[in-house]
């Protein structure tokens, strides 16, 4: 389903600056978009999000489609939308309530095709799509002379008065040393590529082993199992949990009281958060899928780590940590991405603009606004929603309801006495 046309992929005419450029069209650029024209009543002409893709939301349905994603693990609540029932009376009225997903002791969760066409319905109802640039930008600058900022791209500049980062999780993938003496032409795949495609039959008749332990393994693995024979392996047991982090994790309060108490900047606050998280765990409808596949014999799980790849004519030869080989093998990796404050844009806009960096390189935020601090502990009017803003909105920040508590903040943040003095540091602590 087409989401609506964009714009061309040159920089946009504008007399005047614009007053937020969003850099990312995904989830959380167009969610912002959405809550800055429907809530903040900016108009179309005052917004610009730039994104390489051709369509907004692209980058998310190709992974979710990758990975054999059925249903979210966000409940219907959590959407691009800015009133909290929206998606539900998209199901309704479109006669698709059974796609809201029942689960136990927990609210409902739509499917992945519901889920995408609300966000492609509101795309459209909003006309969101005009606001969209096909264009990768590779810097942001101050504007000489004023107090804007220059957004820079592979084929021009524009001025804006305020940037928003919607960057995503990251664009390398993490690897295992044991690939780094592979050719190209290996069958090794990661899940992330941008060419992988899932239902690409296997040119080996030989086992696929997908490699990790979390969600995006368990979706992956069980997509695979449909047509061939599947090994999934994991350093540990299967951990199984139902939601990324507990529930209270959404509410400002407890985030205020958990994470915003300690020093901005910080390591004690990624301590706290990925304590928090529940990375690395699989959903308990995501193991019943497995349990059925592997009871249906397409699928087993071993607890195990390859330690060695040689590619031959018949597939890969793989050896693994307790010994045993496998051959005429295929391996499908689900290991990540690189930490995202380690993306060249992040370092990029930091240096040009001295914008203060914490522990691990994350930005030092005001917990209020979202807003990036510079060196000098003053604000700018850089701000930054997704995995790169977890230090200020918590273990939730890279999920769906974090990218909407962060347009709460970039649009309306709360007032000082709210949320009470913040101790200040521009630079990682203990």
């Amino acid at each position: 389903m087409t989401v609506g046309r964009s714009t061309a992929d040159h920089p946009p005419n504008s007399d005047r600056p614009y007053e937020y450029v969003i850099v990312g069209g995904g989830i959380h650029g167009t969610c912002l978009a959405n809550h800055l024209i429907t809530e903040g009543e900016y108009t179309r002409d005052e917004i610009r999000i730039f994104d390489p893709r051709e369509e907004l939301l692209a980058s998310f349905a190709k992974k979710a489609n990758q990975c054999g994603m059925e249903t979210l693990r966000s409940t219907f609540v959590h959407h691009i939308d800015t009133e909290s029932f929206s998606l539900e009376s998209f199901a309704e009225g479109h006669h698709r309530a059974n796609e809201l997903v029942s689960t136990k002791n927990y609210p409902d969760r739509p499917t992945l095709d519901l889920f995408l066409d609300h966000a492609r319905d509101v795309i459209e109802r909003r006309e969101l799509s005009d606001c969209h640039h096909r264009l990768k930008v590779t810097n942001v600058s101050r504007s000489a002379g004023t107090e804007t900022y220059l957004v820079e791209a592979d084929a021009g500049a524009i001025e804006t008065h305020r940037v928003v980062l919607a960057v995503g999780l990251g664009a390398t993938p993490t690897l295992p040393e044991w690939t780094a003496s592979l050719p190209d032409d290996a069958p090794l795949a990661h899940v992330w590529d941008e060419a992988f495609d899932p239902a690409t039959p296997d040119p080996f008749e030989g086992r696929t082993f997908v490699v990790g332990g979390g969600i995006t393994a368990g979706h992956l693995a069980c997509r695979l199992a449909e047509r061939t024979a599947v090994t999934l392996l994991s350093r540990h047991e299967l951990e199984i949990e139902l939601t990324e982090a507990d529930p209270h994790w959404i509410n400002w309060r407890h985030i205020g009281k958990e994470i915003h108490t300690l020093p901005p900047g910080s390591e004690a606050r990624l301590d706290r958060i990925r304590s928090a998280r529940n990375d690395a765990t699989i959903p308990p409808y995501v193991e019943r899928r497995l349990s059925e596949a592997r009871d249906g014999g397409a699928l087993e799980h071993r607890q195990s780590e390859i330690t060695s790849a040689n590619a031959t004519d018949e597939g890969l030869s793989l050896r693994f940590d307790d010994g045993t080989k496998a051959t005429a093998a295929r391996v499908v990796l689900a290991t990540g991405f690189e930490p995202v404050p380690e993306q060249p844009l992040v370092d990029r806009v930091s240096e040009s603009l001295s914008l203060a960096r914490g522990a691990e390189g994350f930005p030092v935020l005001d917990d209020r606004t979202l807003a990036w601090r510079r060196t000098d502990s003053s604000e700018s009017a850089v701000y930054v929603s997704g995995a790169l803003a977890e230090p200020s909105v918590g273990p939730f920040a890279r999920n769906i309801v974090g990218a909407r508590r962060a347009a709460e903040r970039i649009l309306d943040p709360p007032d000082q006495a709210q949320t009470g003095p913040l101790p200040m540091s521009s630079r990682g602590g203990s």
